[in-house]
């Protein structure tokens, strides 16, 4: 392949729901422009994309895929990304290192949660876009009625650039407004151009005096020779477009079906003629970092936002070059560590297919082999010129579980393998929890966890299986107990003698200090696991000495990281020392210790102990027609229904859920919804657990404490 110049290289994401056929039409792309001889298909396992193992066994893609076709004098680069909410992680990334978003609309079904990911990304990031309406071969698709319910979501900036002639079955003539021409296609991607039919004609032109005063009203010079004029030149139109389309004023739609190649040559002729060259966008960089311009005559920048390893390709890392000329053999300093990265060889992708090259220059995306220290996100420059790109910001994830080998022994190997992959998907998230004393892991939902697992068997060779995690409870008190406790040992020689009087009441934010005592000192601690200790020092007549305090402090400290309740952390409670004895020979730190966890677990149990659970602000978006499902749902879930508020033809169910029913909550939702709905959740606070619930936990904890021993 040749080498093509910035102004020369066009980068598209393609995005949009699970099913729309995105890949299918990447595919027709490929064979329009010659990169393939034949088309494959999703069924037969022969796509460029959705090339790897488990994509084939799940007829859907999991994976993003970098391809490119060479059409005319450009070169157009295309990443597929997956449709399922679950892996966002791979479409955001993608979207970061495109300049143009193509999101693909099943004109069957409408607006999914794919087609509102591809449409909130590309507005957060500022990305022009367009969509193009698949599977208008379909009887029961609906162009006009789609096309309005994202006019109505999505404001007149969603402007039909074509319509369907006979949709349905023989659907193979389209209505080119920006032509204003017939295209009829048979048997062939490329179209038997004709004039529009007369009983076409005037609804043509009515489309198309609309999009000129759209073009118009982007642009105040454009506008005032429209209201002179009452048109526009061609040369101003296509002008006015293209600055309209890379603003984000004008959403093109596009007709399209992918399976028997109609309206394919359109798409592509609009990315050739209206998207963006990557020099024509703002680079967005990181707070502090010297501004840079994609330009081939700059110094060598780039910007990773994949890795990949797999038993056949080996280790890939994909990158976009920001600036300068990248060669092979170059040393690269890697910004967030300061240390060298050589790039060995590059290569342009199709799929699986790689090619070597030379060179690679600003705008261009490609990939290579073996990158020692490099990660996801990472900024690589020559010496000297300290860039730094922003981050990707992946969403947080939506469900957990706990993972185990099914073979003992083989923790380290899961543990190896987790971290692999969280390398290559950020979105996976691993915490080996002392805590709760698992490995647990975080992801996007449950088809997620699914191919975690699946790639931890068939790719790091470990088997493994999810068990249900355990909730991060917390114990407190609800009411002031005083208690003491003697700790007296004799063994020969010296002994231990220590003894405790102490009080603990529940600890609330200005509380006043305590009645009748004389407070000698107060220390107040910001507990690791959230919530409060407030230590005081209420000792007179030295009766205890001062050097002993500390020692115990530890052993309540020590306690309160496993409760008598459930095991779990102890937070909010005011710990008063008042009264105690020592011994002027076998009073020692260990003595007092002992004491003072003895005396805290004693009054502990006798003063109204109550559990904690963790709660969570929970936000479900879902069609219209699954609410009342939806709601009716989470009472029974101890969800707490706070609110709903309309965004089109979807409800946001605004509510509060325990973290205990919120882990079981993602495949519930996808069962309840078709898989239409999607939710996000936020932790809020700890609250009590309702006395049926705690006493379950207490005999949970009392039954697994008895079969440890």
């Amino acid at each position: 392949m040749k080498v093509y110049e910035t102004r020369s290289i066009r980068n598209l994401a393609v995005t949009g729901h699970a099913g729309t056929g995105k890949t299918s039409l990447i595919e027709a792309m490929l064979h329009f422009a010659g990169t393939i001889n034949r088309m494959g298909t999703i069924e037969d396992n022969n796509t460029v994309s959705d090339f790897h193992e488990l994509e084939h066994e799940r007829h859907c893609t999991v994976f993003s895929s970098l391809m490119n076709i060479e059409y005319k004098d450009k070169k157009i680069n295309i990443i597929d990304t997956p449709g399922y909410d679950d892996y966002i992680g791979e479409m955001i990334a993608s979207m970061y290192v495109c300049d143009t978003a193509l999101i693909v609309v099943n004109a069957t079904n409408g607006i999914e949660v794919g087609t509102e990911n591809g449409l909130h990304y590309a507005a957060k990031l500022n990305k022009p876009l367009f969509f193009a309406f698949n599977k208008l071969d379909n009887d029961q698709s609906k162009f006009d009625s789609v096309l309005d319910d994202l006019k109505n979501q999505y404001g007149n900036k969603v402007t039909a650039f074509q319509y369907p002639v006979n949709p349905g079955n023989n659907f193979n003539q389209i209505i080119d407004i920006l032509s204003m021409k017939l295209l009829t296609f048979k048997n062939s991607s490329k179209p038997e151009i004709s004039d529009i039919p007369v009983n076409e004609l005037s609804k043509a032109e009515s489309l198309r005096n609309e999009l000129i005063e759209s073009v118009a009203e982007t642009d105040e010079e454009l506008m005032s020779i429209y209201f002179e004029e009452g048109s526009l030149t061609h040369e101003q139109f296509t002008q006015g477009l293209r600055k309209a389309f890379i603003s984000r004023n004008i959403f093109p739609v596009f007709c399209v079906s992918s399976k028997n190649q109609v309206g394919i040559s359109s798409l592509i002729d609009f990315v050739y003629d209206y998207a963006p060259a990557p020099n024509e966008l703002e680079i967005a960089i990181a707070e502090g970092s010297v501004k840079v311009a994609c330009d081939t005559n700059s110094k060598v920048s780039l910007f990773i936002y994949k890795m990949f390893s797999d038993a056949k390709l080996g280790d890939m890392s994909y990158f976009k070059v920001k600036s300068g000329k990248l060669q092979s053999g170059l040393d690269l300093i890697i910004e967030s560590k300061g240390s060298n990265e050589r790039f060995g060889g590059l290569y342009v992708v199709n799929g699986k297919k790689r090619e070597e090259v030379t060179e690679l220059l600003a705008g261009d995306i490609g990939a290579t082999v073996k990158l020692k220290n490099s990660r996801i996100s990472d900024t690589l420059h020559e010496k000297g010129f300290n860039v730094k790109f922003d981050n990707i910001e992946y969403p947080t994830s939506k469900v957990r579980t706990a993972i185990v080998p099914k073979t003992r022994g083989e923790e380290e190997k899961v543990g190896i393998g987790l971290h692999a992959l969280h390398t290559e998907d950020p979105t996976v998230n691993i915490i080996h929890s002392q805590e709760l004393r698992q490995t647990i892991v975080f992801a996007q939902g449950e088809l997620h966890l699914s191919a975690i697992k699946w790639r931890l068997e068939n790719r790091y060779k470990v088997d493994t299986e999810f068990i249900e995690p355990r909730v991060p409870y917390r114990e407190t008190i609800q009411k002031r107990v005083q208690g003491s406790y003697r700790h007296k040992k004799q063994s020969g020689g010296a002994g231990q003698f220590a003894e405790v009087h102490m009080m603990i009441e529940p600890w609330v934010e200005g509380m006043p200090d305590p009645e009748g005592l004389n407070v000698r000192g107060k220390e107040t601690f910001d507990l690791e696991w959230g919530g409060k200790l407030v230590y005081v020092n209420c000792i007179v007549g030295g009766v205890i000495d001062q050097r002993f305090l500390p020692a115990i402090l530890k052993g309540v400290m020590e306690k309160m990281q496993e409760g008598p309740l459930t095991g779990s952390y102890v937070r909010d409670i005011r710990v008063t020392i008042y009264d105690g004895k020592m011994h002027p020979v076998d009073s020692n730190e260990a003595a007092f210790k002992t004491a003072g966890m003895m005396v805290f677990k004693d009054n502990f149990t006798q003063a109204s102990p109550k559990i904690l659970e963790p709660i969570y602000n929970v936000e479900i978006k879902v069609p219209e027609e699954f609410v009342g499902d939806v709601m009716s749902d989470l009472p029974s879930r101890r969800g707490v229904i706070l609110g709903i508020d309309s965004d089109g033809k979807y409800q946001k169910i605004k509510a509060r859920m325990p973290l205990a029913e919120l882990d079981k909550y993602s495949q519930g939702l996808r069962s309840m919804t078709q898989a239409r709905a999607t939710y996000s959740s936020e932790f809020d606070e700890y609250q009590a657990v309702p006395p049926n619930v705690q006493v379950e936990l207490i005999e949970t904890y009392k039954k697994t404490q008895q079969e440890e021993v």
